[in-house]
């Protein structure tokens, strides 16, 4: 076999090699997010965590459902900007919730609201006063990430109140803004009884698993096509030598 020849075999391998290593990483992400999804679906179905006083750590809480009773903070509330909600721009309403018989508070994800430019809106058009009793589910804050840009809004002139707008929940730029202790978690309001329509609370959505089957399986041909192609194309060169051999014998 030529050099050559063998230099094109070894990227032929090479780059298949590569596709099935593509492919089976598509299929650990799919077990992976069945995984997820199996945790979430045991989350929701299992009886809630119920806060009282102290709010527990958050390796207890974490992706848990979680059931606390409190009054909400709408003095200080935070927008969490470029929320859509089938194809139409809004915010996300995050409403802190100081715990009944506590020094501390949880911030809660109240849902979502329409706003045209996806980043300002009006939660006070919304009040929840009282004592209120929320179910949701627990995601950790992010923190020590550089910090998060956190912009300060027009602040209603009636009362004493700031509205901050944010992309991302930051713990180490939020406790400055607020002058009780925050839980390093928050909770994503569940939707159901007693609970209001506005701001629009939605369900955790399961994780796409069948698209990394997809992907899974376009790897796989893409090897296939290049073994099987380059496999017919060495043949067809040697029938083609082959003949021009024959043809120069008679």
């Amino acid at each position: 076999m030529k050099p050559r020849s063998i230099l094109v075999l070894l990227l032929v391998l090479a780059g298949a090699s590569v596709c099935v290593r593509l492919g089976f990483w598509q299929i650990s992400r799919w077990h992976e997010k069945q995984s997820l999804n199996a945790a979430l679906r045991g989350a929701l179905a299992a009886p809630p965590l119920v806060i009282r006083g102290a709010t527990p750590p958050l390796d207890s809480v974490r992706g848990r459902r979680v059931e606390a009773r409190g009054r909400f903070d709408e003095s200080r509330q935070v927008l969490l900007a470029g929320r859509a909600s089938e194809g139409s721009p809004g915010v996300d309403v995050v409403t802190p919730l100081l715990i009944a018989g506590g020094s501390g508070a949880v911030l809660v994800d109240r849902g979502w609201l329409y706003a045209p430019d996806a980043a300002t809106a009006r939660p006070q058009d919304f009040p929840e006063p009282g004592e209120r009793l929320v179910v949701g589910v627990a995601e950790p804050l992010r923190r020590g990430a550089g910090g998060t840009p956190i912009r300060l809004l027009r602040a209603d002139s009636a009362r004493p109140t700031a509205r901050y707008s944010a992309r991302w929940l930051d713990l180490d730029s939020l406790a400055g803004r607020f002058p009780y202790p925050l839980a390093s978690y928050m909770l994503r309001q569940l939707p159901g009884a007693g609970v209001p329509a506005k701001p629009f609370r939605r369900a955790p959505r399961p994780l796409d698993e069948m698209m990394h089957v997809s992907y899974a399986v376009q790897w796989f041909l893409f090897a296939a096509i290049m073994l099987g192609g380059s496999a017919a194309l060495a043949r067809s060169r040697r029938r083609g030598r082959g003949m021009v051999v024959l043809r120069r014998e008679t």
